[in-house]
């Protein structure tokens, strides 16, 4: 059976669609390397002007593989819950400097809007 060309390309195309939407190893953490398809790919437009959010479940996992993924702060318990956006953090670290770094790295995070810091430096 001989198949048209026009046919075949479009079994291809949405072949490679369809594997690529399911490519979930592109993080958003900080220091990842983005590319315009990346964006696209996290990110996808709506009919409607307002395009889509990152949910906050890859927003809490981005935010603690950003602080695991940091030397200084890899050793702390530091806990990211988002709503929405919103992020909270809460935990103990040794110094100002510290918190500063995990606001820092938070702030990076796509889909993040608003940081709650309850950080605190343990006496």
């Amino acid at each position: 059976m001989k198949l048209s060309t026009g046919f075949t390309l479009s079994v291809l195309l949405l072949s490679s669609v369809t594997l690529t939407a399911c490519d979930k190893s592109t993080p958003t953490y900080p220091g990842a390397v983005k590319t315009a398809d990346d964006q696209a790919a996290l990110m996808p437009e709506t009919d409607s002007a307002e395009p889509l959010t990152i949910s906050d479940i890859n927003i809490n996992q981005d935010v603690t593989t950003a602080l695991l993924a940091d030397n200084e702060l890899k050793h702390f318990d530091i806990t990211a819950v988002s709503t929405k956006g919103d992020l909270r953090l809460t935990g103990e670290v040794d110094n100002q400097s510290q918190i500063n770094q995990a606001l820092l790295l938070a702030e990076a995070v796509t889909g993040v809007k608003t940081i709650h810091n309850e950080l605190t430096v343990k006496r």
